[in-house]
C-alpha cells in the first residue's frame, strides 16, 4: 500500500517511450520490450561484428542485444542511458543480456570483462560511464572479473568516431592504451560496449589489448546499426 502511494507520488517513467512504468514492470514497459529489436543471430558465428571487423580485429565470440536504427526505441534507450542519467538502465540491459550468454553457455568462456572506457570530460558531464553496469553485470553472470582500471583513454584523443582509418599503431598511440601489466595470458577477454557503428572505437581498443598481450577477444555490446 506504501509502495503504490509512492509509485503515485514519484512515478517511473519507462526509458524507451516515458510511459508510467506500472507496478510490476521495471526500467522499460511491456509494450516497449516487446517491441525492441533483439539482435538473433550472434548464437551461429555469424555476428555482424566479424564482418565489420573483419581484417582488422582477430575476433572470437561476439553478442549484441539489440539493432539499432535512427529515430527507433532503441536510439530513445541509448539517448536515455547517456543523457538523462538513468544509470540504472546499464546494469538492466547488462543483465538482460547476461542471462543469454549465460544460456548459450559463456559462462566459464569468459574470464575478464573490460569496458570501453569514457572520455574524462563526458565523465564529468554524465558522473557515470555508460557501460559500466552493463559489464558489472554481464562479469557477475558470467563469473568473471571485471576489469575497469586497465583499458584507458588517452586524454587528448576525441569520443567521436575516427573519421580516417588510421594506421593500426598511430590508433593505439593515439587512443587508448592499457596502464600496468595485467595477466592476460591465455584468457577470454570480452570488451563491452554500447553501440556499434563503424567499429573504429573497437577496434583501437582491442589492439591496445592485444599490445598488452591480450591474445583472445570476445566483443559485446548493447546495439550495432542495422
Amino acid at each position: 500500500m506504501l509502495q503504490d502511494f509512492k509509485n503515485f507520488l514519484f512515478p517511473k517513467f519507462c526509458a524507451c517511450c516515458e510511459a508510467v512504468l506500472l507496478k510490476n514492470e521495471q526500467i522499460i514497459c511491456t509494450y516497449c520490450r516487446n517491441e525492441l529489436p533483439l539482435y538473433t543471430n550472434f548464437f551461429d558465428g555469424d555476428h555482424d561484428l566479424h564482418k565489420i571487423l573483419y581484417g582488422r580485429v582477430l575476433l572470437n565470440r561476439a553478442a549484441t542485444l539489440f539493432y539499432f536504427e535512427k529515430k527507433g526505441l532503441v536510439q530513445s534507450l541509448i539517448h536515455d542511458l547517456k543523457y538523462k542519467g538513468n544509470e540504472e538502465l546499464s546494469y538492466h540491459l547488462g543483465e538482460w543480456l547476461g542471462t543469454i550468454l549465460v544460456e548459450a553457455g559463456w559462462r566459464g568462456y569468459i574470464q575478464v570483462v573490460i569496458p570501453v572506457p569514457l572520455h574524462k570530460k563526458r565523465m564529468r558531464e554524465r558522473g557515470y560511464n555508460q557501460v559500466e553496469g552493463f559489464g558489472k553485470s554481464i562479469a557477475e553472470k558470467l563469473s568473471a572479473t571485471y576489469m575497469d582500471a586497465v583499458l584507458k583513454r588517452r586524454p587528448h584523443s576525441k569520443t567521436q568516431v575516427f573519421k580516417n582509418r588510421l594506421a593500426r599503431t598511430e590508433v593505439v598511440q593515439n587512443h587508448f592504451y592499457v596502464d600496468g601489466n595485467p595477466d592476460f595470458k591465455d584468457k577470454q577477454i570480452l570488451l563491452v560496449d554500447d553501440l556499434v557503428t563503424t567499429g573504429a572505437t573497437l577496434e583501437a581498443c582491442s589492439l591496445a589489448l592485444k599490445d598488452a598481450g591480450a591474445s583472445n577477444l570476445n566483443i559485446a555490446t548493447m546495439a550495432i546499426t542495422k
